[in-house]
């Protein structure tokens, strides 16, 4: 009993000071956690509600950049991140404000403002208002010497409602983003005369782009459900999505989780749909060379899932068996039915101390527009790009305490992919003069087959309430089929996270990401431009040329400060990339080195 209290205060102490942790689906420890943040202000859902959540002034907004199993933070360009709603947790009643204020400014003359406002009026039901602003208007040095313009923005608008009933949450968000950047890159050599030159259309060199969102969502989560209780979630997504280049989606998604207790044990059942719809894209998956390829179309794709599975055992061993299947109907491919187990262990040797996991499933990558256009901004704005499918992935691991204030988890999986996409630019003849050779700066997309092994470890530490440790890495090996390199994928990532309270004014913070070398390529064909090409299988009739070229190590260093000047006044500064490497995150781009921001905070 004892143990199970320190636990319990453990958790809580974990999820009150820490910002939002994102979970990894087959683990029971979080893989990252914010500690901290922008403001956002938080209750526990399984609590009742008490009182109207305290405003913490903010250290730090963290944008993430995702290309498959690759994450790496980027502070020096835009990114879009899901907005979260705030959310409940029980406290001593206490004075508590409205919102929060923040302006700043940084060197390559980048203003920054956000607001929070949540209201306070009705009991057991919060609602709230987020809006952002960040943009930058500077130029950057590209490798091969030129100096060009980089400006890019970020406008991010939320409200939120979210209520509390006696066992369930009610969640609705409307949200908005609009993001802009210039397509500024060109990688390795000089930018070619030509490509100068105003109104050339040869390749997206100096043009600008926009991403433009609007979300709505609706959500249903018993968090106070008992082990024994019948239950139902489910999750509508709807969102529009366009560009400045004129491609348009729609997609709406409904998710419905059913929980029924049985005499022996547990049935769960995951089913829903998807529906995209996307204008103005390839008519034909992308295989092929260079934008404007094929020409422009409609894609509509309609996923239905059922993952049905049954949990039998106690606290101490148990087994969940199941099976997910998928149904795609793809008005560019045919209809196509995807099954993998889906099979997990546990066994608690020692209650609260240790969890010993293992399993094995798959799962299904829906690569729609969207997410493909966030995943790498810089792909060819008309890209329709295969769907990719984990046909297994066996995994195992364990979990748990290695002192009362330290939690860790060592994991290993491997997992056999299906037509992962991979990103590379195309080099060509100019059309004017066969001397000079000109590379595309937008991304074409190839498929492979590979295998990769993951060897995971993360720990978590609290020491006193005045200092948290977040630590992560992962090391990965790829088996391809085709391929020589796995493009763009590193050998190893980490993260470590740190943030020291020195005072009831004063907090620090620190974020550190490492990411280990990856492998670019540029390939292209000798002679004239053969583009564009019908069918992709034609490539196989050419010799194809690569390069290959490798992207150093990355060391992006960052550093939060706060210092409450009254109760409502406070000054941050954050030293962004303080290694003073301006790394590539795509080929041909590299980031912004250096950079600091300072500003005042005011809570109302």
């Amino acid at each position: 009993m004892f143990v199970k209290t320190i636990r319990c205060i453990f958790f809580s102490v974990l999820i009150s000071t820490s910002g939002v942790a994102l979970a990894q689906r087959d683990t029971t420890l979080n893989r990252e956690v914010e500690v901290i943040k922008s403001f956002r202000p938080t209750i526990s859902d399984a609590n009742k509600i008490s009182s109207m959540p305290q405003i913490e002034d903010a250290q730090h907004e963290k944008p993430t950049f995702n290309y498959s199993i690759f994450s790496q933070p980027i502070y020096n360009t835009f990114s879009v991140n899901t907005l979260k709603a705030a959310t409940f947790v029980s406290e001593p009643d206490e004075a508590t404000g409205f919102g929060l204020v923040r302006a700043g400014v940084g060197n390559y003359n980048r203003p920054y403002g956000e607001v929070f406002f949540n209201s306070q009026s009705i009991k057991n039901t919060l609602f709230g208002l987020h809006a952002k602003h960040l943009s930058s208007h500077s130029r950057i040095k590209l490798d091969g010497g030129d100096r060009v313009d980089a400006p890019y923005s970020n406008n991010e608008g939320e409200m939120f409602l979210k209520h509390l009933f006696r066992t369930s949450v009610l969640s609705i968000n409307l949200g908005f983003n609009h993001d802009g950047f210039n397509y500024y890159g060109y990688p390795e050599e000089p930018i070619p005369d030509i490509l100068m030159e105003e109104e050339q259309d040869l390749n997206y060199l100096g043009s600008r782009q926009t991403f433009t969102k609007g979300s709505f969502n609706i959500n249903l989560e018993n968090t106070a459900a008992r082990k024994n209780d019948f239950t139902f979630d489910f999750d509508f997504l709807y969102h529009y999505f366009g560009t400045k280049t004129g491609q348009r989606e729609h997609l709406g998604q409904f998710i419905a989780d059913v929980k029924k207790p049985t005499y022996d044990g547990t049935g769960f059942l995951k089913a829903g749909i998807t529906y995209v719809n996307a204008i103005e894209i390839a008519d034909e998956y992308m295989f092929s060379f260079g934008r404007n390829q094929l020409d422009s179309g409609m894609n509509k794709q309609t996923v239905f899932t059922i993952q049905p599975s049954y949990l039998l055992g106690g606290d101490v061993a148990n087994i969940r068996f199941g099976l997910k299947s998928w149904f795609v109907f793809d008005s560019s491919n045919d209809l196509i039915a995807k099954l993998a187990p889906d099979v997990r262990v546990n066994f608690v040797p020692v209650k609260g101390l240790i969890n010993i996991f293992a399993g094995v499933d798959g799962n299904f990558i829906h690569n729609h527009y969207s997410k493909i256009a966030y995943e790498n901004p810089f792909v060819d704005p008309q890209h329709l790009v295969k769907n990719s499918f984990e046909r297994f992935r066996f995994y195992g691991g364990f979990d748990g305490k290695l002192a009362s204030k330290t939690n860790f988890k060592i994991s290993v999986d491997y997992s056999l992919m299906r037509d992962n996409p991979l990103y590379y630019l195309y080099k060509y003849e100019s059309p004017e003069d066969p001397e000079v050779t000109i590379v595309d700066n937008d991304f074409d997309v190839l498929y492979d087959n590979l295998d990769r092994l993951k060897f995971n470890l993360e720990i978590f530490h609290m020491a006193y309430e005045k200092m948290n440790m977040v630590l992560s890495g992962n090391y990965y090996v790829y088996k391809m089929e085709t391929m020589e390199e796995p493009w763009n994928l590193p050998s190893w990532d980490a993260t470590l996270s740190l943030a020291y309270e020195v005072s009831e004014q004063l907090s620090l913070s620190s974020d550190l990401f490492f990411t280990g070398k990856r492998t670019a390529l540029i390939m292209g064909l000798p002679g004239s431009d053969p583009r564009p090409l019908p069918h992709s299988e034609l490539l196989v009739n050419f010799d194809l040329q690569k390069e290959m070229y490798n992207l150093p190590t990355i060391f992006d260093l960052n550093f939060n400060a706060n210092y409450k000047i009254t109760n409502r006044f406070s000054v941050f500064a954050q030293l962004n990339n303080f290694g003073f490497q301006q790394y590539q995150r795509w080929l041909g781009y590299p980031v912004q080195s250096f950079n600091i921001m300072g500003g005042l905070s005011y809570t109302f």
